[in-house]
């Protein structure tokens, strides 16, 4: 199993689907988590923009899982999701993706609900469980605090926090769009 974990995308930003085909095409990932601000849609009307972007990634990766976290930027994009038929049925939208692999918990949220702390009481995760969080303009793993920053795609954020997570069987680890 492999999963990839994106947030802050930013759809339409210029180049984005070029990065999005890159990574995807050098992951093959089973499933892909779009981990909030993939695009802007703070009101119906911008509903389009949620469709396109999985349009985009869906032609990309016509195999993989697509799971759509709400963020701070995207509020309307799970009733977007909701209202397109050919994606209602296909795509996964929540505000939170609990990814269970080989007996550990990861908890993918975007982070904009609250700091740290606060989001580990809040979905029950236990001291071994990973938060994943793509709020924070970091591209890091604090292992003693098991969080792990999964930074963003847009240029928008400094060179060292662009990147994403890949989660396999056997390990996690965050790959550098500036390598």
């Amino acid at each position: 199993m492999k999963i990839l974990v994106m947030s802050n995308i930013r759809f339409p930003e210029p180049h984005i689907e070029s990065t999005l085909s890159s990574i995807i095409k050098k992951e093959e990932p089973e499933t892909i988590v779009l981990d909030g601000d993939t695009t802007q849609c703070y009101w119906d009307y911008e509903c389009p923009r949620v469709i396109d972007v999985l349009y985009v990634i869906r032609s990309i990766a016509p195999w993989a899982q697509i799971i759509y976290v709400q963020g701070d930027m995207d509020p309307h994009a799970i009733k977007c999701i909701m209202a397109e038929p050919r994606y209602r049925e296909e795509i996964i939208g929540t505000t939170m993706y609990i990814a269970d692999v080989s007996s550990v918990k990861y908890y993918i949220l975007h982070g904009h609900q609250g700091d740290i702390d606060q989001l580990r009481r809040s979905v029950g995760a236990g001291p071994w469980d990973w938060i994943i969080v793509g709020q924070y303009k970091r591209l890091e793993m604090d292992k003693l605090a098991r969080v792990i920053y999964i930074g963003g795609i847009t240029r928008e954020f400094p060179p060292e926090a662009r990147g994403y997570l890949v989660i396999t069987d056997s390990n996690h680890y965050l790959r550098s769009l500036s390598q």
